[in-house]
């Protein structure tokens, strides 16, 4: 099967070269465009409580769907000031419901009163623009948002309509939130992917020309790399006009492509240069690199595709898009491992090594041999050392804490970030982002503030307020002074009948008789502000509780919260109704809480996301093992290249912890740490090292394979594994590293911190596990890693293998010490 791929690679040359030049072409057209087509955010889920749950409030409330938060710092005046707040106001002036597109309304201090809308210190406030759009329809606002309160900003620091009170005011507004945050994300990650190549192609190039000597042969992994990055960008050029794709899928699919196409690139150049060497013609050399080392690569590709295709699993679109744009690299760069960089070789044959400015280079040496024998005469040390020091690097993991994704994902010269830090350090985060609760029944009496309904929503706002954890709770039944059920009827009573006369800041007292229990007269501000309280968190048989949690809204403390209000039971009598004139039993109808917000769904997210981990880890693990069952024919090897994953995941996740949990490098890396780990590098790491750092147990196993079939012998094919394997593997390994590592560089925090995990996982993979643990323990367990049984043997598929002896295969005759 391989060998007439490559058979076909050489015979077809130019029409191959031809055809990937013209797809690279529609490729580097679509990537100019690629980035304004994909979506930030894609970590929300239509299907979990809490959006059900905000969709609910949305209909029923009509409490907007997104919010874009505006805070506004003056180092001249307090922020209560009628200097400060004249100056808001015309900021934002020109951003109503008439000119942005869905704004339901802009939220102050001065339109509200709300304290939790000024700082603690009284030095800065907020304005809060509810959307009734989605997140990613909002974010298409927020440019505009952001010019028109800059262009305000400025003028009232000029002498504009602040001036009139007391002088001009420096007053300084940032745009913040999700939306924002997204917005951003999506304009750092083109430049970080350009500063990202600008970093690692150079790189990538000297070391190439380390390995080969020659400029021809040192440039084909980076044209193949470069082409698989390039056509799977405009794959999902087109993609993304049907579906939705996050704009994470461009870095991830570009750091993956660049990785794993210069290493199979690698791999099939390095051994073309070996059977040429060998005095193979240029047709046969083409067939069998393609046959041994091009069936590798197939299956070292499944196996990375298998790993990313977990990632599809998760009901997030962003987890999603990189597990697609992943998997569509790796194939690609496949594709171009068998396809075009064979018919390139065949087109240049002995010229591979034209332009050669070293002296040697592309065979391994005596360095190797010396190396092989070391590890073979002490393999029980090797084992105990290698595993002391993967174990010691992945000791972090103990004290791992996992958080959502935040703007602190972003550095701190994004305007996001910054407006994001001044909320942290400075305001109540807490009232800012309340738990949102809401009770909805059907039938009866649908009217909120009737007096029935009053009473038993009295004691379910009672019961919300003793929650361990609540900080305070505002709705229409939780106000300050009102200490029972008859006083909370008594005071809507009053509200409902009261006729503010105006200009006079009198009462008229509508009609009707006092209960008992009736509160003191309210003044007309406390009617204004109760009329407006409860037409924004009232509508027929729903009203809405505002419950602030006392811990930071995306701590443990308030997620676990948000799920004890949810379990909290109905109010009764809700709606509560004589059926006939006869029949005086009172009928409750059915009704139902609802949990919204940050914290719950804080919750939801984590929940879901790692409540399907642990099967998605299992499919992996389960598929790969057939995968390299099929490649190997031994139940051994597989179950060992396994574990020797695991290992490596393990020591890159406490790498993880340890940089960007506890704050090491923070100077270096150029990041502040928020003091834990977002809760989608897990996953993502495990999804994405598990198969990338399979292609050196699939390279070395398989060299080692063909010596095992030749002698039968052990030791012999252990040696030549890693006699033949050695050099390629730690070359490739460190332009991997030196890929991933240059992402460590860029501004967004998942993105860099994917490039370490994946520059640690694979240089310790390569220089520890491969080239010492795995030979290591190959010698010890001796001829049970070829254990295969017989009835097993003749049911599992042989694709692409060749027997000794067969078309393609390589004589025996290689010199090993061992």
């Amino acid at each position: 099967m391989f060998a007439a791929i490559g058979r076909f690679s050489y015979r077809y040359r130019w029409v191959v070269v031809a055809v990937w030049a013209i797809a690279f072409v529609g490729g580097l057209y679509a990537t100019t465009k690629l980035s304004k087509e994909l979506k930030g955010g894609g970590f929300s889920n239509s299907r979990a409580p809490a959006q059900r749950a905000l969709d609910a409030m949305q209909a029923k409330l009509h409490t907007g769907l997104s919010t874009l938060s505006v805070v506004f710092t003056s180092p001249d005046v307090e922020a209560r000031s009628p200097q400060f707040q004249a100056a808001e106001a015309a900021a934002l002036a020109s951003i109503t419901p008439a000119t942005v597109p869905h704004l339901q309304g802009v939220q102050t201090y001065a339109s509200t009163g709300d304290p939790k809308l000024i700082s603690r210190d009284g030095k800065a406030s907020v304005a809060l623009l509810v959307f009734s759009s989605s997140l990613e329809q909002t974010q298409t606002q927020v440019a505009r948002i952001r010019d028109e309160v800059r262009r305000a900003a400025q003028r009232a620091q000029a002498g504009g309509a602040a001036s009139t009170l007391r002088g001009s005011v420096r007053l300084r507004g940032y745009v913040t939130g999700e939306p924002a945050v997204y917005a951003d994300l999506e304009n750092l990650s083109a430049s970080d992917l350009h500063k990202a190549e600008s970093y690692a192609l150079p790189f990538a190039l000297v070391v190439l020309l380390l390995i080969f000597g020659s400029v021809v042969a040192a440039a084909l992994p980076v044209i193949g790399g470069g082409m698989a990055v390039t056509i799977t960008l405009g794959v999902v050029y087109v993609l993304a006009q049907r579906f939705s794709m996050s704009i994470f899928v461009m870095n991830t699919a570009s750091m993956l492509g660049l990785a794993v196409g210069i290493d199979y690139s690698l791999f099939i150049v390095g051994r073309f240069r070996e059977e040429l060497a060998g005095g193979a013609t240029v047709a046969d050399a083409v067939e069998a690199t393609v046959a041994h080392a091009g069936r590798a690569i197939f299956f070292s590709g499944i196996a990375v595709i298998v790993g990313l295709l977990g990632l599809v699993a998760f009901q997030y679109m962003g987890l999603r898009s990189i597990g697609y744009g992943g998997s569509i690299v790796v194939f690609f760069s496949v594709a171009s491992a068998l396809t075009l960089l064979p018919a390139v070789l065949g087109i240049l044959g002995p010229r591979v090594d034209s332009l050669r400015i070293l002296g040697r280079g592309g065979h391994e040496g005596r360095f190797w041999q010396r190396w092989s024998d070391g590890v073979m005469a002490h393999p029980w040390l090797v084992l105990v050392a290698t595993v002391t020091v993967i174990l010691l690097f992945a000791q972090p993991i103990a004290h791992i804490t996992v958080n959502v994704p935040t703007a602190t994902s972003l550095p701190t010269s994004q305007e996001s970030r910054q407006g994001y830090d001044i909320l942290q350090q400075r305001f109540n985060r807490g009232a800012l982002s309340p738990i949102a609760v809401m009770v909805t029944w059907g039938g009866g009496d649908q009217q909120p503030l009737a007096s029935v309904n009053l009473a038993a929503l009295y004691e379910f706002g009672h019961e919300l307020a003793k929650q361990p954890g609540v900080a305070s709770v505002s709705s229409v039944v939780n106000q300050q002074g009102l200490g029972s059920a008859q006083q909370v009827i008594g005071f809507w009573q009053l509200v409902q009948t009261a006729h503010l006369v105006k200009g006079s800041g009198n009462i008229n007292q509508g009609p009707g008789v006092k209960p008992p229990g009736t509160p003191p007269q309210p003044s007309p501000a406390q009617i204004k502000g109760a009329r407006r309280l409860a037409a924004a968190s009232t509508a027929p048989g729903a009203v809405l509780f505002t419950v602030a949690p006392a811990a930071d809204p995306t701590s443990t403390a308030a997620q676990r919260l948000a799920v004890d209000i949810s379990k909290l039971r109905p109010p009764d009598r809700l709606g509560v109704r004589v059926t006939t004139i006869r029949d005086q039993t009172p009928v409750a109808a059915p009704a139902r809480v609802w949990v919204a917000g940050l914290s719950a769904g804080v919750h939801d997210f984590l929940t879901a996301l790692y409540s399907r981990f642990p099967w998605v880890i299992l499919y992996i693990v389960v598929v790969t093992f057939i995968v390299l069952l099929v490649l190997l024919r031994s139940v051994v090897l597989p179950l060992k290249a396994v574990l020797m994953n695991t290992l490596s995941i393990l020591a890159s996740f406490g790498a993880l912890v340890y940089v960007f949990q506890d704050g090491h490098f923070e100077r270096l890396l150029q990041f502040t740490s928020a003091g834990d780990v977002d809760a989608t590098l897990p996953v993502i790491m495990f999804c994405t090292i598990f198969g990338v750092s399979m292609d050196y147990e699939v390279f070395l196993l398989t060299r080692m394979r063909e010596e095992w079939l030749e002698t039968h012998d052990n030791l012999r094919a252990v040696g030549f594994g890693l006699t033949k394997t050695g050099r390629i593997i730690t070359s490739a390994a460190l332009i991997i590293v030196i890929v991933a590592g240059s992402f460590a560089f860029t501004s967004i925090l998942i993105t860099k911190a994917m490039g370490v995990g994946l520059a640690v996982a694979i240089a310790l993979d390569a220089s520890i596990i491969r080239i010492l643990l795995v030979p290591a323990t190959m010698r010890i367990l001796g001829w049970v890693n070829w254990w295969m049984p017989k009835w097993l043997d003749r049911i599992l598929p042989r694709i692409g293998e060749i027997e000794p002896g067969g078309p393609g295969h390589a004589p025996a005759n290689r010199p090993v010490r061992a």
